[in-house]
């Protein structure tokens, strides 16, 4: 009996061990490092760290219709990133995390 039960919730946390996994992993993984050119700087952007930071939620910053970031430069940036980040208090939200001057 007592091996029984112990048999049945090691199986248990197995389980719930592999849903956890799971779920931090996104459903479309997508690259895991993009280089985003703005201006004459581009810089590394951490893709996968931020869909799992999102919860694979990729509207959050992609448009619903067409999967892209429209019009990407400064001022989708400032009106994405830096909301985000504030929220978050983490990444870049004042100039100089972004800008040499």
């Amino acid at each position: 009996m007592y091996r029984n039960s112990l048999l049945l919730l090691a199986v248990f946390a197995v389980f719930l061990c592999t849903a956890q996994l799971q779920a931090a992993q996104p459903k479309n993984i997508g690259p895991s490092v993009i280089k985003l050119k703005m201006g004459k700087k581009t810089f590394e952007f951490s893709h996968l760290k931020h869909q799992k930071i999102t919860g694979d939620n990729c509207w959050e910053c992609h448009d619903k219709k067409n999967g892209k970031i429209n019009n990407w430069g400064e001022a989708t940036a400032h009106k994405v990133c830096i909301p985000c980040h504030d929220l978050h208090e983490k990444g870049p939200t004042a100039c100089k995390g972004c800008h040499n001057k």
